[in-house]
């Protein structure tokens, strides 16, 4: 049997200690970032500013994600919100995070979102999030599962009007 040549056994050698070292460090930071919510969102981020059309605004950073009424999404029939209410996927709605129930963004508040600098909505609060989450929403996609996953997991900026209803149904 002959030896392998240096240069092959040298290659095999950098091959593995690349794939070792790849293997023990972890997720790279984009994964971990989708395991998280983004650092720079949240309470820290919030502010008040004036829309010419829509008056004085809240404004904050969050981690949105997305959701249809699929029974593996949700709990009991996938198209009552917490709330009680029937989800209509004409409706544009979101569900909030429940930390930003206490900021304003009660049942049925406007929200519109910005992604990229561009603003959509209004967008209805009709559903809360499980309690492990914060600083977060998840945008209503009805029965469009292709379009929920397309829209993934990302940072946005959302505002909503300050005059929201009073806070009764926390």
């Amino acid at each position: 049997m002959k030896p392998f040549p240096l240069t092959v056994l040298s290659a095999a050698v950098v091959v593995l200690i690349v794939a070792g070292f790849l293997l023990l460090r972890g997720p790279s930071s984009t994964e971990a970032a989708a395991n998280e919510n983004h650092p720079n969102t949240g309470s820290a981020t919030r502010t008040i500013e004036e829309h010419p059309e829509h008056g004085a605004r809240h404004s904050m950073w969050v981690t949105a994600t997305a959701y249809c009424s699929r029974p593996q999404e949700t709990d009991g029939d996938p198209f009552i919100a917490a709330w009680n209410e029937r989800l209509d996927p004409k409706v544009k709605s979101i569900a909030v995070s429940r930390d930003l129930l206490e900021k304003g963004l009660h049942h049925r508040t406007e929200v519109w979102i910005e992604e990229d600098g561009v603003e959509t909505g209004p967008y209805l609060v009709l559903d809360k999030m499980n309690k492990r989450w914060t600083d977060r929403i998840d945008v209503y996609f009805g029965l469009d599962l292709k379009g929920a996953l397309k829209f993934g997991k990302k940072r946005v900026r959302i505002f909503w009007k300050t005059d929201s209803p009073a806070k009764s149904e926390v």
